[in-house]
C-alpha cells in the first residue's frame, strides 16, 4: 500500500480547497489509478498472476479484493482497501514470490490499513482543507504518517508471509524477493530490506516455536 506524502498530495489538490481530506485522498489515488494501463485481456503473464491471486482463496477468511493486472514494471498495491493492483511482470518471479507479494497486499486490505490512513489524516485535518488548517499540522501529521506506515508494512509483511509459509514458501523465498524487489533503505513510506529481512527470520522463529514445543513433548 501506497502512503501518502502530505506535501505532494495537497500540492497536487491545490484546486481542490474546500473539500474533506478523505476526498482529497480518495481524489489522489483515483487520479494515479487513471494513469496505469490494463494488462491485455490474452495476457500469458496476467493470467499467471491471476491463478496465483486464485490460489490465495481458500487461504484468507475474507472474499478476495477486486485484482486488477496492469502493464509496467514490477508492483503490487492495495489501493483504498478495495482493490489491488499488480502488473504483469509479477510472472517473472517464482511462484513463491509471487504468492508473498500479493499476500502482503492482501494484508493491507485485511488488517484495514486504508481505514486507518484515513482516520489518522481526519485526525489532524478535520474539516475543509485548506492552507490554514494543513499547514500548522502538516510536521506532527507527516512524523504519524510514517510511523503508521512504517507498522503497515511490517504488519502486511507478517500477514503475507503466514499465508506463504502455510503453502508451503519459506524464509528463502521472502530473502529472495526482498533482494529484487525492497528498497536497501529506509524511505519515508517504507522500511528498508535489511529491516524486512529481519522481521522475516524473526517471525520464522516464532512460527517454528510450536512444533519444537511438540516434538520435546513428545520426546
Amino acid at each position: 500500500m501506497r502512503a501518502v506524502c502530505l506535501s505532494a498530495l495537497l500540492m497536487c489538490s491545490a484546486p481542490a480547497w474546500c473539500v474533506d481530506i478523505v476526498e482529497v485522498l480518495v481524489s489522489s489515488n483515483e487520479r494515479r489509478l487513471s494513469t496505469l494501463v490494463d494488462a491485455p485481456a490474452d495476457s500469458a503473464r496476467a493470467a499467471v498472476v491471476r491463478a496465483t491471486w486464485e490460489r490465495l482463496r481458500p487461504m484468507v477468511p475474507m472474499a478476495l479484493p477486486t485484482l486488477r493486472v496492469v502493464t509496467g514494471p514490477l508492483q503490487a498495491e492495495a489501493v483504498m482497501g478495495t482493490l489491488v493492483v499488480a502488473s504483469e511482470a509479477l510472472a517473472d518471479l517464482s511462484e513463491g514470490e509471487r504468492v508473498l507479494m500479493l499476500a502482503h497486499e492482501l494484508g493491507h486490505v485485511s488488517l484495514h490499513h486504508w481505514g486507518e490512513q484515513r482516520t489518522l489524516y481526519q485526525r489532524f485535518i478535520p474539516g475543509e482543507v485548506r492552507p490554514d488548517t494543513t499547514d500548522p499540522v502538516a510536521g506532527a501529521l507527516g512524523a504519524e504518517a510514517h510511523t503508521q506506515s512504517y507498522r503497515h508494512e511490517f504488519e502486511a509483511d507478517a500477514f503475507g508471509y503466514t499465508i506463504a509459509r502455510r503453502m508451503g514458501y519459506g524464509t528463502d523465498t521472502a530473502l529472495a524477493l526482498m533482494g529484487r524487489q525492497a528498497v536497501p533503505i529506509d524511505t519515508a513510506t517504507h522500511p528498508g530490506a535489511r529491516r524486512r529481512m529481519m522481521q522475516f527470520r524473526e517471525l520464522e522463529t516464532r512460527l517454528q516455536q510450536p512444533s519444537r514445543q511438540a516434538a520435546a513433548t513428545a520426546d
